[in-house]
């Protein structure tokens, strides 16, 4: 699975920040039992991208990892808040990536798949682009620039309703049932109930699962560290 080289306290300042000056905030509509279900099979310099495979309260989900620094296994489980988008330019342009990666898979057009993901990752953390295999190929370079280059240019042509369609899967920091580390995963708002999990039953089978955090707090925590990430990357590019 995905590993995220990026500095995971940084990454949580940066969204704590974003999403504090989101006039969308971080709507936090549920938290939901995650689990990595499977992956579709196309990889990149070592990592598999999307789509990633899951399960959000037993729901299927579609999802694209977006945090560069973590890393998962088949079959973790986690809890993750659900939350609208927020508004902020990183955001929007990684959600952008998500749309046009589906429509990629959908035309098995798999290097413009690979290279919206990895432009994905590099929003949030820069560090992705200090892959060796990504720096050695300048084909792939040129394509996850130019994605990039695409999602910067055309984000903010879509219209608001666009972005109401996901929703971003912002884990609850201790809640996975191994060592690693939650990502951060967009998904489709559509595919998962805005029902809350049962405390104290569900899927995960770590201790301390019978208290959970107030919806919103964690999650809003991790998602502006997150930001802040994309930003620092932004003022870094200019």
């Amino acid at each position: 699975m995905k590993k995220f080289g990026v500095c995971t306290f940084l990454s949580i300042a940066a969204l704590c920040a974003l999403l504090s000056f989101s006039p969308r905030k971080a709507c936090a509509d549920a938290l939901l039992y995650m689990q990595i279900t499977g992956v579709q099979g196309a990889s990149y310099g070592g990592e598999d991208v999307y789509p990633y495979y899951g399960s959000a309260n037993g729901n299927s989900v579609l999802l694209m990892c977006i945090s560069y620094t973590a890393d998962m296994n088949l079959g973790e489980t986690w809890i993750a808040e659900k939350e609208s988008i927020p508004d902020s330019p990183a955001f929007e342009e990684a959600a952008w990536l998500f749309n046009d990666a589906n429509a990629a898979v959908l035309a098995d057009n798999t290097t413009q798949q690979i290279a919206d993901q990895w432009a994905a990752w590099e929003l949030f953390s820069p560090s992705a682009a200090e892959n060796s295999t990504l720096e050695a190929d300048p084909v792939m370079s040129e394509a996850v620039a130019n994605q990039m280059g695409l999602a910067v240019a055309d984000y903010f042509s879509e219209p608001a309703s666009f972005y109401l369609g996901f929703v971003l899967y912002a884990p609850v920091p201790g809640t996975q049932n191994e060592n690693g580390t939650a990502q951060f995963f967009l998904g489709y708002g559509d595919e998962t109930p805005n029902t809350p999990p049962d405390p104290y039953g569900g899927t995960p089978t770590t201790p301390a699962y019978g208290v959970l955090p107030e919806p919103g707090t964690l999650g809003l925590m991790g998602t502006g560290l997150l930001g802040l990430v994309g930003l620092l990357r932004r003022k870094l590019l200019r």
